[in-house]
């Protein structure tokens, strides 16, 4: 039989946003920003605390570097925080798992000091020569990649990155499933066991459950379209819960 899993969301910022990020092809007619939570999540219940995800870098470097809008992180919302609100010590983490390797995501990487990283190698090779153009206003030519994250990861985190090739069942009760060109080249689902079914922590594949689940109109960034709608189906048949990064209402419980 196998594991349940409790999972915690852990607030660790917010970001501004352009609503052009939710909407297929911004085939909309609503404009504007919306303001977000950057969310990880802790898993409890394996042989140690599991991290899925780990924040951004600093909400500074965001605005400068990726030239984005607002964002903000108070004390509270800093990883060592709010590991430690669930009585879990930066260095109690013993595996990181990464659904991508976007700036929101991978920034926080280098402050868990006995961690495991685990990723698609085709992520990592995705972020490492990301094919925006380098004229791109947002995300710093580098579609929404840090460079500094990624030298990290093959450098001073190098012994501790344990690369995927393709779906993987690192622990029991927890299945990382590759859809390979959605929201990312290399993006991962985490599929959890848990009393309530099964949870899956999407990243950025899905964004809001009612328009991308349900009526099956992908977000606005994604790489293959054929891909992108498979996997949102996929995930649809999967999953009895849907925990998207940015979503209010999961962060709401993180509070």
């Amino acid at each position: 039989m196998s594991i349940e899993h409790a999972v915690h969301p852990l607030l660790l910022g917010e970001a501004e946003v352009g609503n052009a990020l939710d909407v297929f092809w911004s085939l909309t007619t609503k404009g504007g920003k919306v303001t977000v939570p950057i969310l990880a999540f802790l898993v409890e219940g394996g042989p140690h605390p599991i991290l899925v995800d780990a924040g951004m870098r600093s909400p500074q470097r965001a605005m400068d570097v990726h030239r984005l809008g607002r964002h903000s992180q108070s004390d509270e919302q800093t990883l060592e925080a709010a590991l430690g609100r669930h009585g879990v010590g930066l260095a109690d983490v013993g595996t990181c798992i990464l659904t991508h390797l976007h700036y929101d995501h991978a920034g926080a990487c280098e402050q868990l000091p006995n961690a495991t990283f685990m990723v698609q190698r085709s992520e990592l090779a995705a972020a490492a020569t990301p094919i925006g153009p380098k004229t791109l206003e947002i995300g710093s030519g580098e579609l929404f990649y840090d460079r500094l994250d990624v030298a990290a990861l093959v450098c001073d985190l190098w012994d501790r990155v344990e690369l995927f090739e393709g779906d993987v069942t690192p622990f029991d009760g927890i299945h990382c499933v590759l859809y390979s060109d959605t929201h990312t080249p290399g993006s991962q689902v985490v599929y959890i066991d848990t009393a309530d079914g099964t949870l899956a922590l999407v990243g950025d594949i899905i964004r809001k459950l009612d328009v991308n689940v349900e009526q099956g109109i992908p977000p606005g960034l994604f790489y293959d379209l054929e891909d992108t709608r498979r996997a949102m189906a996929d995930i649809g048949r999967r999953a009895d819960v849907i925990w998207p990064t940015h979503t209010p209402s999961v962060a709401e419980l993180a509070r």
